[in-house]
């Protein structure tokens, strides 16, 4: 019995102890902690390239690097522990929460530094819509690593076998230009059924969660929140038109899922991997994975249609240092190396998720082609983009942060607040009833604000603040 109550507590202690993050280091000591999440392929490019390149360019500093899967609810625990890394992976969607529990350095005191800090140039070539949602206060508590975007996939095969049977009827390759009507319109005409009446052929699906409806509603001339980010405003007529649209292309019997469930065989992806899907709304990190399974699939990529307002929905993943960091000013130095033009562009090269948040970068052309990634053993993880695939499968990723003719302003746009992730659980519930269940998009979208509200007001209520006052 006491054998068994001693292996418990070894057990316990070893739990406890990994949920420690090597960072908990004294002031003065050369080490600097990095934890990231991702893939394991990735330590190539987080580890063997960011870390232990920045050891080289810094003769007697240590990284301790690590990689988790629960990467905020590290970053939590750590913090109510009075530690963290110094130098921390995040995403802009919970960037303001960790700001709102003093999680995270401020930056501007590096950013000013004469030595060390950031030019107006510099500051200038990330993507302003990324900076400018990074702005708390006057202060800056993390600096863009990449944009990832979403965007119109489209099979070229099935359009071209498409106008090759229906001269009279063409569909033209989706471009900037089209609006909903089109996009629609090309749904309907690619959805083939058989002389049973069975689905052949999809015309478009996506996976369903929040930025799909985050994209339609911004372009509805809708918003996600009033300008205290306190009350929601996806239940608008805005929200209603977007989220009535959306359920309005997919095919009633499209075997679509939910974000974050397994993939399977008729998963929007799957599907569009085989030919057996026309046109699929997918991020920018999608383009690897289906060169990856699919050498041959012709297909391109197109930014998103347009509504009353042209709109592409995009986020952004952050690097930031930990409240608690024993050598902030150290792991300043780190972030600003990773996230330097240089560096930028090694992360494109190598993983091509997404584009760099700096606008340099995106421009160059170096941008317009790719290494890849593989391992050591000689496995292809991530394919290399050829330049003659440019045209049609990245250049779509300029769209978003070029200003256009007609407004002056890039249409891609970054949503973070500090209640974000709740917001977007929201919405992917609401999608979900309304594609799934049938439930009305007013009644749908109504619930999940109501849902948001009570977390705020509990929020606040904790804080000892009043409830919020909404119409």
């Amino acid at each position: 019995m006491r054998s068994a109550a001693w292996i418990i507590l070894a057990l316990a202690l070893l739990t406890a102890a990994a949920l420690v993050p090597p960072a908990a280091l004294p002031v003065g000591s050369r080490q600097l902690t990095m934890a990231v999440w991702g893939m394991p392929f990735e330590d190539q490019l987080f580890r063997d390239g960011y870390a232990r390149g920045f050891e080289e360019l810094h003769p007697g500093w240590t990284v301790r690097y690590q990689r988790h899967t629960q990467i905020v609810e590290k970053y939590n625990a750590w913090h109510v522990q009075g530690r963290g890394a110094d130098v921390m992976r995040l995403g802009i969607d919970y960037y303001h929460a960790f700001v709102d529990k003093g999680m995270l350095t401020p930056l501007n005191q590096f950013i000013r530094d004469p030595e060390v800090g950031l030019s107006e140039a510099e500051i200038a070539d990330f993507f302003p819509e990324i900076w400018e949602r990074l702005v708390v206060g006057d202060e800056i508590y993390a600096l863009p690593a990449d944009n990832a975007q979403y965007g119109l996939y489209y099979n070229r095969a099935l359009f071209d076998r498409w106008n090759a049977a229906h001269p009279e009827a063409r569909i033209e390759f989706p471009t900037s230009e089209w609006t909903w009507d089109d996009l629609a319109r090309a749904a309907r005409l690619l959805t083939i059924r058989d002389a049973r009446g069975r689905t052949t052929q999809y015309g478009i699906m996506f996976d369903l969660w929040a930025w799909p409806f985050m994209a339609f509603l911004r372009q509805a001339g809708g918003s996600l929140w009033d300008e205290d980010a306190t009350t929601t405003l996806i239940d608008s007529p805005q929200g209603v038109e977007a989220l009535e649209y959306l359920v309005s292309v997919i095919p009633e019997d499209a075997p679509i899922k939910a974000i974050g469930l397994a993939e399977s065989a008729a998963s929007p992806a799957q599907l569009f991997k085989v030919g057996s899907l026309a046109m699929m709304l997918d991020g920018s990190w999608r383009a690897p994975n289906l060169e990856l399974d699919n050498p041959d699939l012709d297909y391109a990529v197109a930014p998103l249609p347009r509504g009353r307002k042209r709109a592409v929905v995009s986020g952004s993943v952050l690097w930031g240092i930990s409240a608690h960091s024993a050598n902030p000013r150290k792991a300043w130095e780190m972030i600003k190396w990773m996230t330097s033009e240089e560096q930028a562009l090694r992360y494109w090269d190598t993983l091509r998720v997404a584009p760099p948040a700096r606008l340099s970068v995106v421009r160059s052309e170096a941008f317009r082609s790719t290494t890849g990634l593989v391992t050591p053993d000689g496995v292809v993880r991530i394919p290399p983009l050829q330049r003659e695939h440019y045209a049609d499968r990245a250049a779509w990723l300029e769209y978003a942060v070029t200003p256009h003719g007609e407004t002056g302003k890039a249409p891609g746009f970054v949503e973070a607040s500090r209640y974000q992730l709740d917001l977007q659980t929201a919405i992917t519930a609401a999608l979900v009833n309304a594609v799934r269940d049938g439930v009305e998009a007013q009644q749908a979208l109504s619930k999940a604000a109501d849902d948001v509200h009570e977390i705020i007001d509990r929020d606040r209520a904790a804080k000892g603040l009043p409830r919020v006052v909404r119409e």
